[in-house]
């Protein structure tokens, strides 16, 4: 039976977590295999992976101290022996944002399992049901942007995949803006929203948001950014628990390198396709996305769509809206006529 959220609406279920060995970091991913016609069934989403859904299993260092001593020290995966050999052409990766996780992509990977694609949804670290390592003190250089990327390029490697579509919400973009420059061709084309390629947020803002965590404590911080993304009970019961599973150590490790970055080269170099998404109520990235769009408009395959009545979390709020774009997107049918925005 599917474990209620925030609001007591059921959340969706994933199915069992593989992992990927990142040094003192698990890295926990999830993979929806591609569905066949014969699969195919009218009606509502559903998804069964041919196994158990696996139990619910938080984690934090405070919490489970011992895990790395008990059960090891995960290894690097290396790269695969034949990266040509891959498994599947259409692969989608959707990646997650800050304090989010798997959980938010749930219902679209099960969408786009059922149009044929194999799908990937990783747990960034120090999210969902990543594991770290309690006997190493960790750095805000142990969460940047590039290496967070890296691990992924680790689960693509793991899993055979050399290149691949990719949708990304806001932190889960500008990884993916990292792998554009870092492993040029393993991102095919690439969908963003809530995310801006260059940001310089104001010296105050980071300690502010610390102070107001301490002070509230992480149980009501959780549940007031729940309220704050989204209107809609449904997406604010699945903002809730990924939050809620989210180490507030590493959010804010992650947070330290969001303050200032400048990832606007990476998309005009690329010779990727880029979508962005722009959700109509996602005021603060709206702002931010002023010298964005003005640089990106030298790119002629870059395009924008507003996603309307959608905030931070626009897949979410409209997820048909959100499914179709991307669909659109990643077949190609409007790609090669379709201008640049203004």
């Amino acid at each position: 039976m599917p474990e209620a959220g925030l609001t007591g609406l059921e959340l969706p279920e994933l199915p069992r977590p593989h992992f990927v060995g990142r040094g003192y970091f698990s890295i926990a991913y999830y993979v929806f295999e591609p569905e066949t016609e014969k699969d195919n069934v009218p009606g509502p989403l559903s998804y069964d992976t041919g196994e158990e859904p696996g139990p619910l299993e938080l984690f934090d260092p405070e919490w489970e101290p011992d895990y790395f001593l008990e059960n090891g020290y995960p290894e690097d995966e290396p790269h695969g022996e034949d990266p040509e050999q891959e498994k599947y052409t259409r692969t989608i990766v959707l990646c997650h944002g800050l304090a989010a996780g798997a959980l938010q992509f749930t219902q679209d990977a099960r969408f786009f399992a059922r149009q044929g694609f194999l799908v990937i949804v990783p747990d960034l670290r120090g999210h969902g049901r990543s594991k770290m390592s309690d006997v190493k003190n960790f750095g805000v250089e142990d969460f940047t942007i590039d290496v967070l990327a890296q691990d992924v390029i680790a689960i693509l490697d793991k899993e055979k995949i050399s290149t691949t579509h990719w949708v990304g919400n806001s932190l889960g973009g500008l990884l993916a803006l990292s792998i554009l420059q870092s492993d040029p061709g393993r991102i095919e084309d690439l969908v963003v929203f809530g995310t801006s390629f260059t940001m310089k947020a104001p010296a105050f803002l980071l300690p502010a948001m610390r102070i107001f965590a301490k002070l509230v404590g992480k149980k009501r911080h959780d549940q007031i950014l729940a309220g704050l993304a989204s209107p809609d009970p449904k997406a604010q019961a699945i903002i809730h628990e990924t939050a809620r599973q989210a180490s507030m150590k590493c959010i804010f490790m992650i947070a330290r390198n969001l303050t200032n970055y400048d990832l606007v080269d990476n998309a005009l170099n690329s010779k990727s396709a880029i979508l962005m998404l722009r959700g109509q109520n996602d005021v603060a990235i709206n702002n931010a996305l002023r010298i964005t769009l003005t640089e990106m408009k030298s790119k002629n395959n870059f395009f924008l769509r507003d996603i309307a009545n959608a905030g931070h979390c626009a897949n979410l709020d409209q997820p048909q809206a959100v499914r179709e774009e991307i669909m659109d997107f990643i077949g190609g049918g409007w790609i090669f006529y379709d201008p640049a925005p203004d």
